[in-house]
């Protein structure tokens, strides 16, 4: 199984997923660092306030942080302290003890999910907006679930890929099984 995750790994739509989402996270990288620029030369060249700078910061950077989460997690590259390799040289645990980690931070992330799904169900319905520009609360919540979404989505495909290596590779006759 995990041999057929691995080729997944180097198709169009594995790798187009991860283009996409790079571009989003640019984008909003760019147009935070923009507004940024605004609002610094607006307030000490011009001695004027940029209005509601902070509510269209905040936007990006929601949109920019979760997206980089999602894209950590597909690339299983987020900070974590793995000591396991350290301690042991059995690969079979090794990749045993990883998937078990993925499960449980795939439970933490549909937890998440679930409850940053409650929270626009509410904010749908109540539609608090901020003060400054009324921009409905929802769109700066929404990457809260779709990013947790995301993480939860490729945690659960490294949990089944590092469970299923140890047992089909390690288990198997595999390199120091």
């Amino acid at each position: 199984m995990y041999k057929k995750m691995e080729e997944f790994q180097k198709s169009k739509l594995w790798n187009g997923f991860y283009a996409v989402n790079g571009y989003f996270i640019s984008f909003c990288g760019i147009a935070l660092t923009c507004v940024i620029f605004a609002a610094v030369v607006m307030r000490y060249c011009f001695k004027l306030d940029f209005f509601g700078s902070e509510e269209i910061i905040l936007l990006f950077a929601w949109w920019m942080y979760f997206l980089g989460g999602i894209s950590g997690s597909q690339e299983d590259s987020q900070i974590k302290a793995d000591m396991v390799e350290v301690f042991c040289s059995n690969k079979f645990i090794i990749d045993l003890v990883k998937g078990i980690a993925k499960a449980i931070e795939s439970i933490v992330f549909i937890f998440c999910t679930y409850l940053a799904i409650l929270m626009l169900q509410t904010n749908f319905v109540k539609m608090p907006r901020t003060t400054g520009l009324k921009i409905p609360y929802v769109v700066s919540q929404l990457p809260i679930a779709i990013g947790f979404f995301g993480m939860a989505v490729f945690a659960v495909y490294w949990a089944l890929y590092y469970i299923s290596k140890a047992f089909f590779e390690h288990k198997n006759g595999g390199e120091n099984a």
